[in-house]
């Protein structure tokens, strides 16, 4: 009997944490490099996408009072091109009850005004990230999750 490989594909869970002044924490995506990324983490396979979220909470917000949003968002991982592996993408919003530091560019965390994110994070997310904050903080999306695609 011949055995298949297993299928390209990762689970990735990100964070959209908002404080209170409604900015929203990224991180460097390299250390030297200009480009900013959402707190994200691969999920093990024996690993929730919640339990992926609390993992990168415990490390980016430990000493900040948070609280989980009652939105999600889901991006479905699109047929692979070329050797790239598919890659699913939980989006999960956690509001930080607290104007946390600035650290800049020479820190760990860049706390990004909504209105100028554009300057610092890229597609897709960027689009991803506007539909998520504003419709929770506006209120106009429902609870629970929802397709971004």
């Amino acid at each position: 009997m011949h055995r298949l490989p297993s299928p390209r594909f990762r689970r990735i869970a990100k964070l959209v944490a908002i404080d209170s002044a409604h900015r929203i924490a990224l991180l460097p995506r390299r250390a030297g490099h200009r480009t900013w990324v959402l707190p994200q983490r691969c999920t093990r396979l024996d690993e929730t996408y919640g339990n992926a979220v609390a993992l990168l909470c415990q490390d980016l917000l430990a000493s900040y009072p948070i609280r989980l949003g009652t939105v999600t968002g889901r991006r479905w991982a699109p047929a692979p091109e070329g050797l790239a592996p598919r890659a699913e993408t939980r989006f999960y919003i956690v509001r930080v009850d607290a104007e946390p530091a600035d650290e800049g560019p020479g820190g760990r965390a860049l706390w990004a005004p909504r209105a100028v994110l554009g300057l610092w994070l890229g597609r897709p997310d960027i689009e991803t990230v506007n539909v998520l904050a504003d419709g929770y903080l506006d209120g106009w999306l429902p609870d629970g999750p929802i397709t971004l695609d």
